[in-house]
């Protein structure tokens, strides 16, 4: 195997990608509610706005802004400063949450208050500061609305390199709830090996400067195998006990351990 591959492997495993978000579509799949966990990888958000700019309250009846203040939020920060089209909100949203950074993405540059009009509730979720948290408070915030249906089907919009654990993580905070949950990284990042060096592959329109620093990329993604691995230095209930149990298959095992041995000796 390659480094690439390896990479490729283990960013394919955490991405989970399960559904896609098409705005062209003319026929979405209608969800009772949407999560948009908030990223400096603004990639997620604008597929979902874009999508439910298009088509409002067919795509669903209630979004949830889900971020507050965290270790990741100058990330977010330095991503509206740098990009051309949300530049000017720069001084705006210093200092605030990420959801309601988000949300004021949402409403000057997706025509927020027009999707709030076709019937879709926008509610912010700004306590969260990690992803187990993400789904407690916006569980907390779903019940305290009349929100927390049985039977409901709810779409979980993420960063790739955190889709699966944010998946996984809503379904043991809401699991005696008897909702659905589907993972929508809305793309899986990969990447290419070129005289020596790695970058990404940029075929599926999202460009490398929107995307991590690639040394930053890699420690997420190790990081993230060690999280999701069900052992006593894991998330999962033979460790910390944030998460169920999760299959992490030999081939990303594998992979794993190769990729570790490389960023540990170009440290």
């Amino acid at each position: 195997m390659t480094l690439a591959e390896d990479v490729n492997t283990i960013s394919t495993f955490l991405s989970h990608d399960q559904i896609q978000l098409d705005p062209a579509s003319s026929t979405p799949q209608h969800y009772d509610c949407i999560v948009l966990c908030v990223s400096a990888i603004f990639h997620c958000a604008e597929t979902f706005f874009s999508t439910l700019q298009k088509h409002g309250s067919a795509l669903t009846s209630t979004v949830v802004l889900c971020g507050g203040i965290g270790h990741s939020t100058p990330h977010l920060y330095t991503a509206v400063a740098r990009n051309a089209r949300y530049a000017d909100l720069s001084e705006q949203i210093n200092g605030l949450p990420e959801a309601q950074v988000m949300e004021k993405i949402f409403d000057h540059r997706f025509d927020g208050s027009r999707v709030r009009e076709s019937g879709v509730r926008v509610l912010i979720e700004d306590q969260s500061t990690n992803c187990g948290a993400n789904a407690t408070e916006t569980r907390k915030l779903l019940q305290k609305h009349g929100l927390l249906v049985s039977g409901s089907n709810v779409l979980i919009i993420q960063d790739p390199t955190m889709s699966l654990r944010t998946k996984v993580s809503f379904e043991k905070a809401f699991e005696l709830d008897n909702m659905a949950f589907e993972a929508c990284p809305t793309f899986v990042p990969s990447v290419i090996e070129k005289d020596g060096r790695l970058s990404f592959d940029e075929s599926q329109g999202v460009k490398e400067d929107d995307l991590w620093d690639m040394d930053r990329f890699l420690g997420l993604i190790l990081g993230e195998v060690v999280r999701l691995r069900d052992d006593e230095n894991g998330y999962g209930p033979r460790g910390k006990g944030f998460i169920g149990h999760v299959d992490v298959t030999e081939a990303v095992l594998d992979a794993y351990k190769r990729l570790e041995k490389v960023v540990q000796a170009n440290r």
